[in-house]
C-alpha cells in the first residue's frame, strides 16, 4: 500500500544518488555575489548553490505539474462529494508520477 511514509523513504533513498555539476566561464564579479550571499546566510558556496539549484528544480516541477494539470470546469456550485472526488483524483494521479519517477509500481 502506498503510504506518506514508504513515500518519503523512497524519495529520501533516491536523494543519495547524488552527482557533481560543474559550472564553467562564471565571471569573478558574479562569484563574489554568490559567496558574498552564502556568507550572509552562514553557508558554505557548495550549500548555498545546491539549495538555489533545488529551489529551481521545485519551480520547475511546479510549472510542469500546472501545465498537465486540467482546468477544472466549474459552474455553479459543486457538491463536496464531487470536490473529494477532484481532491483524489489528483492526489492518485500525484502518486502515481512520484511512483513513475522512482521506477516503482504505484501500487506497492
Amino acid at each position: 500500500m502506498l503510504t506518506a511514509k514508504t513515500m518519503h523513504a523512497d524519495v529520501h533513498a533516491t536523494l543519495h544518488s547524488m552527482v557533481a555539476i560543474q559550472v564553467r566561464d562564471v565571471p569573478g564579479a558574479i562569484r563574489d555575489d554568490l559567496m558574498r550571499a552564502a556568507r550572509e546566510r552562514g553557508q558554505s558556496l557548495q550549500v548555498f548553490l545546491r539549495e538555489v539549484l533545488e529551489v529551481e528544480a521545485r519551480k520547475s516541477r511546479n510549472r510542469e505539474f500546472l501545465r498537465e494539470m486540467a482546468p477544472i470546469p466549474v459552474s455553479g456550485e459543486m457538491s463536496s462529494d464531487r470536490i473529494a472526488e477532484l481532491i483524489r483524483e489528483g492526489r492518485d494521479g500525484r502518486d502515481e508520477r512520484i511512483m513513475d519517477a522512482l521506477g516503482k509500481p504505484a501500487d506497492s
